[in-house]
């Protein structure tokens, strides 16, 4: 029996050599498969893809899943100095901020208020306060006592809301219900991120409050 050039170069090939052959012969029969299977970042290495590697302006956001996590974005920071002599018995916005979201999803609003005894109104100030979006007062009335025995005091009061689309406007509003406040400070910032839940709801403004029905 003789044997062929070609049987006898098969007979030298290596183990190693047979095992290349072997995997060549599968990627081949599979490659189809492979192809039309999707990548997930638990098959990439960290830090081995980069910007060069991908096609500009091939990739949108209908690509790209969210990730499960709450990230955002500062859309606003307002802030205003003092006002004398406060006296508005109705709520008034005493400083606002407008904002726009490219989507909808959640935001975080908060509102700071620093506020003083006014002593030419006879240092008695009561101040309730609370966060306006799109004219809707959407948290409960926080109060600030500037009486003799408070001549300054310190608020805050935050929300997270869902919001569509498109451009909003918040507020921090305040009235007094006494003889008259002396504002020092006041600011709203608003942070957006796709996902979140709801942190309240709207609130109807009260008329009045007890202390001046007692007064």
């Amino acid at each position: 029996m003789s044997i062929t050039q070609s049987g006898r170069s098969a007979a030298r090939l290596s183990p190693l050599a047979l095992a290349f052959l072997v995997v060549a012969l599968l990627l081949g029969t599979t490659g189809g498969a492979v192809a039309g299977a999707l990548i997930t970042g638990a098959q990439i290495k960290d830090g081995t893809v980069t910007g060069v590697d991908i096609k500009n302006g091939s990739l949108t956001a209908t690509d790209i899943n969210d990730e499960p996590r709450v990230y955002g974005a500062s859309l606003g920071y307002g802030s205003s100095g003092w006002i004398d002599d406060f006296t508005a018995n109705s709520f008034t916005p005493i400083v606002s901020k407008s904002f726009t979201v490219p989507r909808a999803g959640y935001v975080f609003v908060t509102a700071n208020l620093y506020v003083e005894a006014d002593a030419s109104l006879g240092s008695d100030g009561y101040l309730p306060f609370a966060i306006r979006v799109d004219g809707n007062t959407v948290t409960s009335h926080t109060v600030l006592d500037t009486s003799s025995t408070n001549f300054s005091e310190h608020g805050s009061t935050s929300i997270v809301l869902p919001v569509t689309a498109g451009t909003h406007t918040v507020s921090l509003v305040a009235r007094d219900d006494a003889s008259g406040t002396f504002i020092r400070e006041r600011s709203v910032n608003v942070v957006w991120s796709p996902t979140g839940s709801k942190s309240g709801s709207a609130f109807t403004p009260r008329t009045g409050h007890p202390r001046i029905a007692n007064r």
